[in-house]
């Protein structure tokens, strides 16, 4: 149950802070006022979007949090109970301006996609969207899936939808290479003959053209390694008989100050390290020399691998995979019959397999359509049909919607059936499509009958209606406002309502004024007494607030919803 919502800073509410109670709860007020921004604000509690447009103007952050007392332990167990057997749940999200929101569950930082998982226990917002919903045929298998609690088998029924699609696709490309086969076949060894023949191994073109560059500047190279060498070793003044001249100085020096112990050591190691890199250089020098046979022999080889490399994707290792897909082709084209007989059969069964779950997923709407229609009917009963009729029917899907068709039967993702709601809303009238014959008061009926067992099935503690009530009024009104009244006592309601027939029922009634003050707009939101209520009440049904015939009447809505 929601019980305390506290708003700073939102939109056209610079601070609102509600209590609400078991029950029915009413918020009502001018339009415009800004009672669906208290519901937006929830929203945002429940995993709703975010957006720094939300921030009431000249303000830095918006804040929005609620407390939640959960009942069921069943219902969110990651929460800790509390001593008191109850559970607490505070939830608390910032909009700051230039920068993500944030999110604390019970102080500690969560996710948006966390609110979401609590919301769907939490709370159920239904708003005028859900009741043109209804004016959409493709909404109402999904309405009735939900109300058959099918979601497990749907989602197996769609892997298995997949698994056969995928299936079909393999089976289909078999059938186009094994037409294709001959000039496929010579191609991919044709591939393999020129790969192999080139004998590619990763990475040999950069090892070449690091050796050609040596071969093309070997008299460059030789020269600078000779001279290097002389200049350290073998010329007059050679730079290690001069270092070694300063190590001997230092050593007697160093025989006298032992501070000199370390730079002495450090020259050591200097003519150590010098003797070494002019041997080296020596044999270098001696070693490297011109080849020009061998450096035509590796342009030939580069020339070849550019070529190899352009033709199969740029690189050694794109054209060395191309090297293994057309030896796998190859074995896929010479035994592609076996393959395709192969792909034939597993299509075969994932159809099969597929069809069954679709049986299954019918068998499941059917039944669950039979028990909605009567279930339905009580509801609008209570609503104010006197003898509706309701139907949920089942059709096979046409088949240039279907994406497989097995033995005859269009299956698609979500089955092999369509459904549509028909309602005769009086005693003699033909079943009709809902869509085409629904008024406004019918859908709104229609709707809160759908959303009451929804609710009851599901376990929902709390429910929030957003000006359901278009398209009705006079007493079917006052029949919607019982019918919200005695949901309330299974449920915690909260209603935004134009219609004082349905605020006349509530447990708790809200009030959402706009104030202009200064040059500044702003919502406030205040809990009703009594004797507030009936001005509320009266300026609802159309009348000044201070009027005495709006208050008689106000006064009689009251105590006939109280009755």
């Amino acid at each position: 149950m929601l019980s305390e919502l506290r708003i700073r800073n939102f939109a056209l509410i610079e601070h609102a802070e509600l209590e609400f109670g078991a029950g029915l709860n009413v918020l009502s007020g001018e339009t415009g006022a800004g009672k669906t921004i208290i519901l937006t604000a929830l929203g945002l509690l429940l995993g709703g979007r975010a957006s720094p447009e939300m921030i009431r103007g000249g303000e830095k952050e918006a804040v929005v949090e609620a407390l939640f007392t959960v009942d069921s332990e069943a219902a969110l167990p990651e929460i800790a109970a509390h001593d008191n057997g109850r559970r607490e749940i505070v939830i608390r999200r910032v909009i700051a301006e230039g920068a993500r929101s944030r999110v604390t569950i019970d102080g500690e930082l969560s996710t948006v996609q966390a609110l979401a998982r609590f919301g769907a226990v939490l709370v159920r917002i239904y708003g005028q969207h859900d009741q043109q919903a209804l004016l959409k045929v493709e909404s109402h298998r999904d309405i009735l899936d939900r109300y058959a609690r099918i979601e497990p088998e749907l989602a197996g029924y769609r892997a298995a939808f997949e698994k056969a699609r995928q299936c079909q696709v393999h089976l289909a490309g078999l059938v186009a290479r094994e037409r294709e086969r001959t000039e496929l076949l010579e191609l991919a060894r044709f591939r393999v003959s020129e790969l192999e023949r080139a004998a590619l191994t990763p990475g040999e073109d950069q090892a070449l053209a690091s050796e050609r560059n040596v071969l093309a500047n070997a008299a460059k190279l030789a020269s600078a390694a000779g001279q290097a060498e002389s200049m350290l070793y073998g010329a007059e003044n050679a730079a290690i008989d001069a270092i070694a001249t300063a190590e001997t100085r230092l050593a007697e020096a160093a025989a006298l100050d032992p501070q000199l112990a370390e730079p002495l050591e450090m020259i050591r190691s200097a003519r150590a390290n010098l003797q070494e890199a002019a041997r080296t250089l020596g044999a270098y020098a001696d070693k490297i020399e011109a080849d020009p046979r061998r450096l035509e022999e590796i342009e030939n080889r580069l020339q070849e691998l550019n070529l190899l490399k352009r033709k199969y994707g740029g690189s050694l290792e794109s054209a060395i995979e191309a090297l293994d897909r057309a030896r796998a082709d190859i074995a896929e084209l010479e035994d592609v019959a076996e393959s395709k007989a192969n792909a034939e059969t597993a299509l075969s069964a994932a159809m099969d397999e597929l069809a069954t779950l679709a049986t299954g997923l019918t068998s499941r709407r059917s039944a669950a359509a039979a028990d909605l229609k009567r279930k339905i009917e009580g509801e609008l009963k209570t609503l104010g049909m006197r003898a509706p009729a309701f139907d949920a029917r089942l059709s096979a899907i046409d088949s240039s919607e279907a994406a497989l068709t097995h033995c005859g039967v269009a299956l698609a993702a979500s089955g092999a059936d369509t459904v549509e709601f028909y309602l005769a809303p009086n005693l003699g009238q033909t079943l009709m499509p809902l869509a085409r014959i629904a008024s406004g008061g019918e859908l709104s009926r229609v709707m809160l009958a759908l959303k009451r067992l929804e609710a009851q099935d599901r376990g929902v503690t709390t429910m929030v209606f957003d000006e359901v009530d278009t398209g009705i009024g006079g007493e079917i009104a006052t029949v919607v406002g019982r019918k919200l009244a005695q949901l309330a006592r299974f449920h915690q309601i909260l209603c935004v309502t134009h219609l004082a027939q349905i605020a006349a029922f509530a447990d708790r009634h809200f009030n959402v004024e706009k104030l202009e003050r200064r040059g500044v707009t702003r919502s406030r939101v205040a809990v009703l007494e009594e004797s507030e209520r009936v001005s509320e009440i009266a300026r609802m049904l159309g009348g000044a607030a201070s009027s005495e015939k709006f208050q008689r009447a106000a006064r009689e809505l009251l105590e006939r919803a109280s009755g």
